[in-house]
């Protein structure tokens, strides 16, 4: 009897010694709403494009749920208001635009906790994006 207790006990610490514990990665809020920092603008002057610091450092913006916006001084200065177009477009009002507007195409990384936008309309031909951390 003492012996099969035993063997139990080995088996158990065995099978609890083998097993790995379940990692799970929950990705951040997947919501353009909140603020975000201003890290880097991605251009080219016609060679290879690069990522290059926002200068000066910590310029924040804002989405607000109402439908407000708080631009950055070098970013979208002025721009008040956003409305999401669809699942990749956003429209900023009011803009120096003669449209009035300007529209953005973005993209959440949201295990990064990044968000990318680009102008949508005219699009840059050599390549430029933004780049911003929650």
């Amino acid at each position: 009897m003492k012996a099969i207790q035993m063997i139990s006990l080995c088996l158990v610490i065995f099978y609890l010694g083998c097993s790995k514990p379940e990692v799970k990665f929950e990705p951040a809020e997947n919501s353009i709403v909140g603020k975000w920092t201003w890290m880097e603008n991605f251009y080219s002057t016609g060679g290879p494009g690069q990522w290059h610091p926002v200068t000066p450092a910590n310029q924040t913006i804002e989405f607000k749920s109402d439908g407000s916006f708080v631009s950055a001084n070098s970013f979208l200065n002025g721009v008040t208001r956003y409305d999401l177009l669809d699942s990749v477009t956003i429209i900023f009002r009011p803009a120096s635009a003669p449209s009035g507007y300007i529209l953005m195409q973005y993209q959440i990384n949201s295990y990064g906790r990044e968000l990318y936008l680009q102008p949508a309309d005219p699009r840059c031909v050599e390549g430029c994006s933004n780049k911003f951390r929650r």
